[in-house]
């Protein structure tokens, strides 16, 4: 069934579990958003100091990729995965404890580094054993299952706040990682084999992120991808601060509205599962643009002329997230294909510099931050257009 690989399991057990390692950046992420304001508390700091916990888990969750990239492909998915998850493990006590809020951003930017190489890794495993249509369908799947995440995690979290205090979250992260690892260790075999290594060396394999970035439809489509999961991030640095303080919501009905716009990008992501099999990817991303820079510039136009409320808002921020599993999962499958002797690699730039992009955005949502939804808003409109002028420009040839 799967070559270069032994599995006791089926596809369908095969994509639960690579969904459920790839969801190492939703449930650390998800989770304790409803706890922000209660951290803040907690610790004595403001918001924006609070939100740079999410800005560099999201940096840290970059490097890890850049890091676990390369060296998989030289040295197998298997053990990079191992060593990443221990690391997330680790991170995630240390949490557990943390005093002080620069001592939760250090432990957090750990945990990150850690939990990059399951999420990476995860989604490189399905390029090493299907072709491109077939990995865009397999991430569009696995991106079905992992959104249960952001729709679970946060009325966890919620939940979690109304019987303990936030760093029951990270209890919750601690366990997470320790039955992940033990995932790892029973079920999943090693599928980069060396002779599909090639004998490849450490350089070549780091040499590998110029070969990439310095191809004109490469570069244009990790920039247009990662501008897209930028305003994904806005919304997620920034929706619990709008709809709880703004609009006054309690932290369960934010949780709600959450699993709501989490569901959308469920279904949309189980559409596309389906659309990769009569239509072009490449025509699918398009599509995708359009209607992200559509919904982007929606919510710019809202909160410029005073529309703003929780129910517009949540119209502009549905359509918007709603095209990430559509640009994403093609993206991703479209330059792993283009690279398949480097394909940890290519999966590394484009997810670390989604992260990057991101961590980018909700530093911009924190710095802008007046107490309204302005700062989300104009992150996510910017998002939208700079995804669109890099895609429609650079990728042509793609």
């Amino acid at each position: 069934m799967f070559a270069h690989a032994r599995f006791t399991l089926p596809r369908s057990g095969l994509v639960v579990l690579l969904a459920a390692l790839a969801a190492f950046a939703p449930m650390s992420i998800d989770m304790y958003l409803p706890a922000l304001p209660a951290i803040a508390r907690d610790l004595g700091v403001p918001a924006r100091d609070v939100q740079a916990t999410l800005a560099v888990f999201m940096a840290g969750f970059s490097v890890g990729m850049l890091i676990y990239g390369p060296i998989s492909d030289r040295f197998g998915r298997r053990p990079v995965m191992l060593v990443g998850i221990l690391i997330f493990i680790i991170a995630s006590l240390a949490c557990v404890y943390v005093e002080r809020i620069d001592q939760l951003i250090v432990a957090r930017l750990f945990q990150a580094i850690g939990g990059g190489a399951a999420s990476i890794l995860a989604r490189t495993v399905v390029r090493d054993l299907f072709t491109a249509q077939e990995a865009a369908s397999v991430l569009s799947l696995m991106m079905v299952l992992t959104t249960l995440a952001p729709v679970l995690a946060p009325l966890a979290g919620a939940a979690l706040l109304e019987v303990a205090s936030w760093r029951a979250i990270f209890v919750v992260l601690l366990g997470f990682g320790t039955v992940s690892i033990l995932l790892v260790l029973l079920l999943l075999p090693e599928t980069h084999t060396k002779e599909a290594r090639g004998g490849i060396t450490m350089m070549q394999a780091l040499g590998a992120y110029w070969h990439i970035l310095s191809n004109g439809p490469a570069f244009g489509l990790t920039v247009a991808s990662s501008a897209v999961f930028a305003g994904l991030f806005a919304y997620i640095a920034g929706s619990s601060f709008v709809f709880i303080e703004h609009f006054g919501m309690t932290p369960g009905f934010y949780a709600m509205l959450f699993a709501m716009i989490s569901a959308a990008i469920m279904v949309s992501a189980f559409a596309n599962s389906r659309l990769t099999r009569h239509f072009e990817l490449k025509s699918l991303i398009s599509a995708g643009m359009i209607i992200a820079f559509a919904a982007g510039l929606y919510l710019v136009l809202i909160e410029f002329s005073d529309l703003e409320g929780p129910f517009t808002i949540m119209a502009g921020l549905m359509a918007f997230v709603s095209m990430v599993p559509i640009i994403g999962a093609n993206g991703m499958a479209l330059l792993m294909a283009h690279y398949p002797k480097n394909a940890g690699a290519a999966a590394a730039t484009l997810g670390a510099s989604q992260f990057g992009f991101g961590a980018l955005a909700a530093l911009a949502v924190g710095a802008l931050h007046d107490g309204t939804a302005f700062s989300m808003c104009v992150v996510m409109g910017a998002a939208g257009l700079i995804a669109t002028l890099a895609f429609f420009t650079l990728c042509r040839r793609l």
